[in-house]
């Protein structure tokens, strides 16, 4: 849980006029459930910090976190009595960094885990909470749907948003309600309950970081104004939606039309790994599949005629093929890791 304990009342260090969030908080009338931006200002020894809490800095002390100088928190308060103690709810992009990259542009598959908590004699699906089970349950049927039609897109939103890639931002906002309820808080719920059992446990924490690695990836994009939408389909061995929100300001053209880039990740069986790149403007639209070999691409585009027969209603302007496409995790990282830096950080 990370606890933080706030020292006696008599530990306040003054006032801050850089106060996190533009509240002031007063330790002695804070109040259970509470929650708080912070930020970590020095570390004092013995596992204590100074934290500045509003216009508060305040001596704190965890034996359970180490934090360090210019750190943001989001916290919320746990227990008043004896002594003033709070938890760290909301992630930051150092809380993913520790984690396996591995799971990049995994596709999350529930039937293996669906077929392990259901089996007889003793289901385990029984032991997990109604909210748990209900979600787990409307992901699958969201999962099973067609996404043909005008209906597509609404399904593709619903999955989206019980996926649960917000849940930390929400409970850091004092949002605990059915909004909560998602499948990444099912799956916590299931690597706890199952910590000892192997088999469901490890799934479940497979899933789980499928999950946590699109969330890693959408924070290291905000720097680049790129936003990643997974694509969590069965039909998909892996997949996610790319699109592209950089602002090109070095032309007056660009300002006067209207442009989006999107690019499609996927990987099938049978058809490997194909990269759909997008440019729609107002004149039309321009199309590049590119797939892992020349070999498939020329296999694709032999359905060129039959996919602008489709898209009659859109102009396609160009329609291109190629054979050099990477794995859907591949073309994460790099999106991840632009030219010239590297995924580790070596200074000290």
């Amino acid at each position: 849980m990370n606890p933080i304990a706030l020292l006696s009342p008599s530990a306040a260090l003054g006032s801050s006029t850089s106060g996190a969030g533009g509240q002031q908080y007063n330790p002695q009338q804070m109040q259970n459930g509470q929650t708080m931006e912070a930020r970590v200002v020095e570390a004092a020894g013995d596992n204590r910090f100074i934290l500045d809490i509003g216009s508060n800095r305040i001596l704190a002390q965890s034996d359970s976190v180490t934090l360090s100088p210019g750190q943001s928190l989001q916290l919320q308060v746990t227990a008043t009595t004896p002594q003033l103690e709070l938890r760290i709810i909301a992630p930051t992009l150092q809380q993913f960094l520790g984690h396996s990259l591995s799971f990049i542009g995994q596709n999350l598959d529930l039937g293996p885990l669906f077929q392990l908590l259901q089996q007889p004699p003793n289901p385990a699906i029984e032991m997990l909470t109604p909210a748990s089970r209900q979600i787990l349950e409307t992901f699958w049927s969201l999962q099973q749907k067609p996404l043909s039609g005008k209906e597509g897109g609404e399904v593709l939103r619903q999955i989206v948003d019980n996926m649960g890639l917000q849940l930390e931002a929400k409970l850091g906002r004092g949002v605990i309600d059915e909004g909560t309820r998602s499948l990444k808080s099912a799956l916590l719920e299931i690597v706890h309950l199952f910590k000892e059992s192997e088999r469901i446990g490890k799934t479940g924490k497979a899933l789980l970081a499928a999950i946590e690695s699109f969330q890693l990836s959408q924070l290291r994009m905000d720097q680049e104004k790129a936003f990643i939408l997974p694509l969590p389909f069965p039909f998909l061995d892996q997949g996610y939606l790319l699109i592209d929100q950089k602002q090109d300001q070095e032309t007056e053209e660009r300002e006067r039309k209207k442009q989006l880039h999107f690019s499609l990740h996927l990987a099938l069986t049978g058809l490997g790994d194909i990269t759909v790149e997008f440019l729609q403007t107002d004149d039309g639209l321009w199309m590049r599949f590119n797939c892992d070999s020349q070999e498939k691409a020329d296999f694709v585009s032999q359905f060129g005629d039959e996919l602008r027969q489709q898209l009659a209603d859109l102009p396609l302007r160009e329609l291109f093929f190629s054979g050099t496409a990477d794995a859907p995790g591949a073309d994460l990282i790099r999106q991840l890791v632009p030219s010239g830096q590297s995924l580790l950080n070596t200074k000290v």
